[in-house]
């Protein structure tokens, strides 16, 4: 069904990012809102041989939080437009060659709902559900129930239950945090049902002035098979380390100059890949974060390595 609605779908997705661009043009653009620079906080600038070259979420200055991204990979084009209104995300465009129309409603407590319509075969879903929180909103549980279509021939209603939470705290200059959450899909026309769990740990500490050491791990473990691709959670491994020294500023900081240097350490242990980088962050008054050349290298699985060119990112 999906497939053969293709067409329609790119008219469909474009149609939107039109919608969304008018939405644009009807705010007044004569004054900045108030949260506008912190909204760069999530905007990332891609100029990287491995990752292509464009921008993503690049925030439009308007009351409403609207933003556009382009990215011209190795493989293919990424273009859209979304909006965040309160709980409720909308998204419109093509993404990896894959139209793609998107409304999701996820408030931490309450009514949950969210339809997501592709293109191409790919996985398309409607949901909908409740959350609520416990433990001092520490916890967060979800039920969802939906249905699920992929191509022509799959059509799966299926069931979600999910429950996460996260605790962290401070020990001196030494900070700690971990995360965790379990989910289970349920498809009762196919008989499956795959469960999942996910745990994150990461720290941070600081013995210098301005120098600074972060590392976190991530690990997945699922078991079980279910009808759409998309749910089809894997065993999964990655850890990541950083070390920044952030050169100091002054009380009357200059118009440009270094302000940190940082080496990433990234280790994929499932797919046995390791990358190393280095970064040279450079500071302007006028850009809300740092920036500069990042040169990596990488490992793979089978002892071949390439260089990696990329522009890097860092809040001030």
């Amino acid at each position: 069904m999906f497939d053969r609605s293709s067409s329609a779908l790119r008219l469909a997705a474009a149609t939107a990012m039109l919608s969304l661009s008018a939405l644009a043009a009807a705010q007044p653009v004569f004054h900045l809102p108030a949260n506008y620079l912190s909204r760069f906080s999530s905007t990332e600038l891609l100029a990287s041989s491995e990752a292509g070259f464009g921008v993503r979420y690049v925030p439009l200055p308007l009351t409403q939080d609207i933003r556009i991204s382009v990215v011209k990979a190795p493989t293919h084009w990424d273009y859209g437009v979304s909006a965040r209104l309160n709980d409720t995300s909308l998204a419109a465009g093509v993404f990896y060659n894959v139209p793609k129309l998107e409304v999701t409603h996820d408030p931490s407590r309450g009514l949950q709902f969210r339809g997501l319509v592709q293109g191409n075969g790919a996985t398309s879903f409607f949901t909908g559900g409740y959350a609520f929180t416990a433990l001092g909103d520490r916890v967060r549980v979800l039920n969802n129930v939906g249905v699920g279509f992929e191509g022509d021939s799959v059509a799966a209603p299926y069931t979600q239950t999910e429950v996460g939470g996260g605790y962290g705290r401070a020990f001196g200059k030494f900070n700690a945090s971990f995360g965790a959450t379990a989910r289970v899909f349920t498809f009762p026309a196919q008989r499956q049902a795959q469960g999942s769990l996910d745990f994150s740990v990461s720290a941070n500490i600081s013995p210098l002035r301005g120098l600074t050491l972060d590392a976190s791990h991530f690990e997945r473990f699922a078991v079980g098979k279910v009808t759409l691709g998309a749910l089809n959670y894997g065993r999964y491994e990655e850890s990541n380390a950083s070390l920044t020294y952030r050169l100091p500023v002054g009380s009357t900081p200059p118009a440009f100059t270094v302000g940190a240097l940082r080496t990433r350490v990234n280790r994929v242990w499932t797919g046995n890949v390791t990358s190393v980088y280095a970064d040279l962050l450079l500071r302007a008054e006028v850009i809300p974060s740092m920036f500069g050349p990042s040169v990596g290298y990488q490992w793979a699985a089978d002892g071949t390595g390439k260089w990696l060119f990329s522009l890097a990112f860092m809040g001030k």
